[in-house]
């Protein structure tokens, strides 16, 4: 609880006095991705802000939609906390501020995919008929992420490090200089995985004007992870002849995504509540003639 009263956050207009370009680690190149990382993560919190107003104003009653645009805006700002946490200063075996904003950051990262799979399952099975299909999703998306949760609280309070295990970095130190995954970065991944089977379960289901809503909001996410796969390091890299830095644009094209889920929210919500309106007349009409 000491260390977070200790946190070291820099502003970005010192940035460069504090790590001076050519000295050390930190290249010119670096501390514009980083910075484009930031200013791009506020697109998730104008994006959430956004999405509440308008299901405000449209009287949506679904709340967890709510919670969900909460946590991703909340998440937005830890992300930022995370890189302005006096970056370049992950030391194995030490708690520094950067390692507990990487804590907080990914955890509200977490939050987000667990929400996500607890929103979309709420929203596609809330009849009585499937509501024990939509309790079994909420549970084990639940018990997953707490784990997931767990195994980072264990890394960064307990050994003070959150090596890289997956897909590249030999067990360097989360230095963000070695390509590859943490546990915690690849149990995000599999948290949302569920949402596609959502997606498909319900596909045939839904009306047109949502089936095509959802089939933007993948496509788009799907380029988004494209681009951050391959362009997405820490380093201005040559997508768009480096005028875009690749993760800084995964943020602006996901921030899209918020936008689309809640238009597809509204646009579900709207459908809903005529079918309502046109069964409520058909049984009026039904009980006149009887």
């Amino acid at each position: 609880m000491l260390q977070l009263l200790k946190l070291n956050f820099i502003d970005w207009l010192s940035f460069k006095e504090v790590f001076p370009f050519g000295e050390g680690d930190l290249s010119l190149a670096e501390f514009a991705a980083q910075y484009a990382d930031v200013q791009t993560n506020w697109a998730y919190t104008y994006a959430a802000i956004i999405g509440i107003i308008i299901l405000l104003v449209k009287k949506n009653k679904k709340w967890f939609w709510y919670l969900f645009l909460a946590l991703y805006a909340i998440m937005s700002v830890t992300s930022v906390g995370m890189h302005t946490a006096n970056y370049g200063e992950f030391q194995p075996g030490v708690l520094t501020t950067k390692l507990l904003a990487s804590f907080v950051d990914m955890t509200f990262t977490e939050l987000v995919a667990w929400c996500g799979v607890c929103s979309f399952a709420m929203e596609f099975y809330n009849t009585p008929e499937t509501r024990k299909k939509r309790n079994i999703f909420v549970i084990a998306v639940s018990i997953f992420a707490a784990i997931v949760i767990g195994i980072l609280a264990y890394e960064v309070f307990v050994i003070h490090n959150r090596p890289l295990y997956f897909f590249g970095g030999n067990g360097a130190p989360m230095d963000g200089k070695t390509k590859g995954m943490s546990i915690a970065e690849l149990g995000c991944v599999i948290t949302v995985l569920p949402i596609l089977y959502l997606l498909i379960d319900n596909f045939k289901k839904m009306l047109k004007n949502e089936r095509i809503l959802l089939i933007l909001a993948v496509g788009v996410m799907g380029i988004a992870a494209v681009i951050t796969a391959m362009w997405g390091d820490n380093e201005i890299a040559n997508f768009a002849l480096g005028n875009f830095q690749g993760h800084s644009t995964w943020h602006m094209l996901g921030a899209l995504v918020e936008l689309i889920v809640v238009f597809f929210v509204d646009q579900r919500s709207v459908n809903q509540d005529k079918a309502k309106l046109l069964k409520e007349k058909a049984e009026k009409e039904t009980s006149k003639v009887a």
